[in-house]
């Protein structure tokens, strides 16, 4: 009986060992075999054996923890934290988040309106991307468009294509095809613009993207940013001298809070012509839907260079937000031609009805999180916006002017799926007839 109820408490207290973390039971175990040792239970023998059994346990365990803490150390990580793809290197030295972009538009315009086409539908954008860090303190990033915001509306249009260097902290450098510091709504990525489309404003003077150098510092409540560059990889410059201009952009926010900001900021850009002869040019503009015809127009002639200078504030309050721009150009004519000084503004206010806040950082506005999500148990965000747009394409009696107005719903399903719905109307000076449309989006980014 002696010899059953020994081998009954051999094999419970290897049953133990087993089971139990090695790590934090092992002393206890010890202590358990010397009482039963002491009081007769278990001879010597299978004290020895039992505690040497629960030594090499402790010791496979402490191995296996070591594997388990050194591959964690070494291995690369793949998050799918918020619906993007990004991958990392254990020493955080590399990374690569691939992603992209879906917007499908939908227009219903009178063919007899001003700039009418009718119904008409476009993948406005389709752009995938690939950014990331190389060796701490090497940044990059390559995106292209297949949608119809390619130059002619069929070719793959070539985007972001830069690298950066972040390895000096009191500023940003970088070198290649990116966004030039001017405008607000022009630097806010169209993924988080409050319209279906960019203001007449920043179609007739968004600088955008351009193929240069940059540098640009920030304190907590202020940037500055300064470039110098060529053309953008969308322009032809054969057989001439290649177009260049520089210009800088500085943002101050007396205001910066999560939900509570006060934005104020001023750009200039600086054009130059290398055609000897000057550029001819003429701007046309939509009435801020993309599929309309181009119903804002500046006398075409020929210049050698020109200047522009932008003015910006926005606030942000809780739900509601104001946001406006002025910009005024001045185009230096050739001999023989005239100058011409255009300028436009826009102003709008948004207001969330589910009583979200714009997000704000560093100059520029990003994207909107619905407190409840959708496939979450949650209804979205809701937003109401109203715009006015005033452009003045006129001087020296040629030219025209006119306004625009939108009215904008937004529902934002998720923090990367929204639907929009505009309704626009719009005016030329001096026409008759006018402009009206409705406009719908989907979209999602990944």
């Amino acid at each position: 009986m002696k010899l059953k109820t020994t081998s009954l408490l051999i094999a419970a207290t290897l049953f133990g060992a087993a089971v139990a973390p090695a790590q934090a039971n092992n002393d206890a175990m010890v202590d358990l075999l010397k009482v039963l040792r002491d009081k007769g239970t278990i001879s010597a023998q299978d004290f020895d054996l039992l505690t040497g059994a629960a030594k090499a346990d402790k010791e496979a365990s402490e191995e296996i923890a070591n594997k388990v803490a050194k591959v964690e150390k070494e291995a690369t990580t793949i998050s799918l934290k918020g619906g993007h793809l990004k991958i990392k290197s254990a020493d955080k030295a590399f990374s690569a988040q691939i992603g992209g972009r879906v917007m499908v538009d939908y227009a219903s315009m009178n063919e007899d309106d001003l700039g009418g086409k009718g119904n008409a539908s476009e993948l406005r954008r389709a752009r995938l991307f690939v950014k990331g860090t190389a060796f701490t303190d090497f940044g990059y990033k390559l995106q292209l468009d297949f949608g119809s915001a390619g130059k002619d509306g069929k070719s793959v249009a070539m985007k972001d294509a830069y690298i950066q260097y972040n390895g000096w902290k009191p500023a940003k450098i970088t070198l290649g095809n990116h966004k030039m510091p001017f405008g607000l709504e022009e630097l806010t990525s169209s993924k988080y613009i409050t319209f279906i489309e960019r203001s007449a404003a920043s179609e007739a003077f968004g600088v955008g993207r351009k193929n240069g150098l940059s540098i640009g510092t920030s304190g907590s409540n202020w940037t500055l940013k300064g470039a110098v560059h060529m053309n953008g990889t969308l322009a032809n410059n054969s057989g001439q001298d290649e177009d260049f201009g520089y210009g800088a952009r500085v943002t101050f926010a007396p205001l910066s809070e999560k939900t509570q900001v006060i934005h104020l900021g001023a750009a200039f850009h600086h054009q130059e012509f290398g055609n000897e002869a000057g550029e001819e040019l003429q701007l046309e503009v939509r009435p801020e839907v993309h599929t309309a015809g181009k119903i804002f127009k500046s006398y075409e002639d020929k210049f050698e260079d020109m200047n522009q200078y932008g003015l910006e504030a926005a606030a942000v309050f809780g739900p509601f937000s104001v946001q406006a721009e002025y910009v005024h150009a001045s185009f230096n004519a050739i001999d023989g031609s005239e100058d011409q000084d255009l300028e436009s503004f826009y102003v709008y206010g948004s207001y969330f009805i589910t009583g979200e806040s714009r997000k704000y950082k560093k100059g520029e506005f990003s994207r909107v999180k619905p407190k409840s999500i959708v496939g979450q148990g949650g209804t979205g965000a809701w937003e109401v916006a109203l715009r006015y747009s005033d452009l003045d394409l006129e001087d020296n009696g040629l030219g025209n002017a006119g306004d625009v107005t939108t009215i904008g719903l937004n529902w934002y399903a998720t923090p990367t799926v929204r639907v929009m719905a505009n309704y626009t109307s719009a005016d030329v000076d001096g026409e008759d007839d006018d402009f009206n449309a409705f406009n719908l989006r989907g979209q999602i980014d990944f």
